[in-house]
């Protein structure tokens, strides 16, 4: 394999499917020996790293529970014994559940928080030290513009999207001087499985009845500015663009990337009259 990131060692957690996946898939075009990480769907892992070889890179697979500290530990840790280093980190483990605030527990608060946010925070903690002694590394935060916006019905994932815009910004802030960058790449809606849960939820609350596909084209109309949502893949464009050496002086910064979805209403003010 040839490219900027050869000799690198990039970690994506939440990879089996997804996002995460088509993330692996680029970094591994791009030269980078990759870590496939999931909780479960070992299967998922499996299907991924298959595609990875596919294209002449070389990658692993290391199970572990990142919503727990010794469980980012763990990944981190085994990844640089595996390979040799962490160079790049992608931070994109993620868990949505939609439901009123009078329905969340401690427990429910917990596991969002400790999905989206923790791994995080416990991933880059460990994984910052490798990239330190090699002067150079790559942080890229998943984030969403529940995040930056706030929804009903996602309020522990909103709470958890925008802490991960702090911890980007901090993070960023205090391992600069190491050769380190940080930023956080904001998602709109994604047909992802977690989206496709979402928009299902939408139809159950709103009683309509309809079939996903056909919400997702009326979601397209009213609530982005390009008519289309962005793709797994475009995300993951965007994300792979973040860990390159071209990206170098980037950092502390969140890249909204959603077709328009947090300023439609710059146009569809001008509709009110048909509502």
């Amino acid at each position: 394999m040839s490219g900027p990131l050869v000799g690198r060692v990039a970690v994506v957690s939440g990879s089996g499917r997804g996002i995460g996946r088509h993330v692996v898939l680029k970094l591994a075009q791009l030269g980078a020996r990759v870590v496939v990480n999931v909780k479960r769907g070992v299967e998922e892992a499996e299907e991924t790293l298959g595609m990875v070889s596919s294209l002449g890179g070389e990658g692993f697979i290391i199970q572990s529970d990142v919503s727990s500290e010794e469980g980012a530990r763990h990944l981190i840790h085994e990844a640089a014994r595996q390979l040799g280093a962490v160079d790049i980190l992608v931070n994109n483990a993620g868990l949505g559940i939609a439901t009123p605030i009078e329905n969340v527990d401690e427990k429910l608060w917990d596991k969002q928080l400790n999905v989206n946010l923790r791994s995080a925070f416990f991933t880059s903690k460990y994984a910052s030290p490798y990239m330190k002694e090699r002067r150079w590394g790559r942080i890229v935060n998943v984030t969403s513009v529940a995040g930056l916006v706030g929804m009903k019905h996602l309020v522990p994932y909103s709470a958890a999207k925008a802490g991960i815009i702090g911890l980007t910004k901090a993070l960023a802030s205090e391992l600069s001087e190491h050769g380190i960058t940080v930023n956080a790449v904001a998602a709109g809606l994604v047909k992802t499985k977690m989206g496709m849960s979402l928009v299902e939820y939408i139809g159950r609350q709103s009683g309509a009845g309809e079939d996903p596909e056909l919400m997702i084209s009326r979601w397209e109309r009213m609530h982005t500015l390009l008519g289309k949502l962005p793709t797994e893949e475009e995300v993951a464009s965007l994300i792979a663009y973040l860990t390159t050496p071209e990206a170098g002086s980037i950092t502390g910064q969140v890249f909204v990337i959603d077709s328009g979805w947090t300023i439609a209403e710059s146009k569809n003010y001008m509709d009110w009259l048909r509502y």
